[in-house]
């Protein structure tokens, strides 16, 4: 019996996995792309589709992520779909995608080319999310916040810029050890303002190089504030979901694609990865609250 409910199980979580692989692509392709981010893209699935197959990797991280949260939630329903769905458009498709369009011309492309690169991702978690949580979503969980201590603004404040501040150093220093390491990254980023200010040529470039991984940091610990109330029995799950939803992005850089040459994706891999999980685990133990600290409290979020 143990062993039938696993295979429903995982057949049921495959079936997740291909609603958001299916929606995905089908949304793709009907998106009003500019004409030459179009030919930038076929010229790329020319040499690169051999490995496309790795866009599963990123579906099936972003399914795992909502599966996880969804299992240890404390609520059910539609308080936890509105939740969870603001939790990772925001974090995984939202944030990643206001930093494509800041680098759009980097790229040579639009900027509204960019901001269409979210749709797919928005409208692939409303498929997504309603079916996960129809599977696997705890129906004994009570439907009402537990356990959550009601943040005032100087508190919630202070944390917020302590989480900017965890990954302000992080990622400047994993952009000075790409820049002054690599030359196809060097060179791929020559004409920006903070790689020439990394070579002592910009002073100017050091502002953007601080303030946005400085208000990355900060953004991503805003909109990941509803996992306070989502998960609270366990400091371990809460950082797991953390993890989870801040290294998302990251995977989106396994899959080959027109913008990016590998070497450069590969190492925004590494860099992101690496910065993404020590922000998710430091910025989970500055957010949490001890489970005697939120005993007899009121909900906030």
């Amino acid at each position: 019996m143990c062993f039938t409910n696993t295979v429903k199980n995982c057949l049921k979580f495959l079936l997740c996995v291909m609603a958001y692989g299916v929606v995905f692509m089908l949304v793709n392709a009907f998106l009003p792309f500019s004409q030459g981010f179009i030919e930038a893209s076929e010229q790329a699935a020319e040499y690169q589709s051999p490995a496309m197959f790795l866009a599963f990797v990123f579906i099936f991280w972003n399914c795992f992520t909502a599966y996880f949260i969804i299992r240890h939630a404390n609520f059910c329903g539609k308080k936890l779909f509105v939740r969870l769905f603001y939790v990772m458009l925001c974090v995984v498709v939202f944030i990643p995608g206001l930093l494509a369009m800041e680098s759009a011309h980097v790229h040579n492309v639009m900027w509204q080319d960019m901001a269409l690169i979210m749709i797919p991702g928005m409208l692939s978690l409303l498929a997504m999310i309603p079916l996960m949580m129809k599977f696997f979503q705890n129906n004994n969980a009570k439907d009402t916040f537990v356990e959550h201590k009601k943040l005032g603004f100087k508190d919630t404040a202070i944390k917020l810029g302590l989480c900017g501040l965890v990954l302000l150093p992080v990622l400047v220093c994993s952009y000075i050890i790409n820049v002054l390491g690599f030359e196809e990254y060097r060179a791929f980023y020559a004409d920006t303002s903070w790689v020439q200010a990394i070579q002592g040529g910009n002073p100017i470039g050091f502002i953007p190089l601080i303030t946005i991984p400085l208000f990355r940091g900060i953004l991503n610990a805003f909109f990941l504030l509803p996992m306070l109330s989502m998960i609270t029995k366990s400091k371990l799950r809460f950082i797991t979901a953390l993890c989870l939803l801040v290294l998302a992005p990251a995977m989106t850089m396994l899959v080959p694609n027109p913008l990016l040459p590998d070497i450069v994706r590969l190492l925004h891999f590494a860099s992101w990865t690496g910065s993404m999980l020590l922000f998710g685990i430091i910025a989970g133990n500055i957010l949490w609250r001890s489970k005697r600290q939120m005993r007899n409290s009121v909900p906030a979020i």
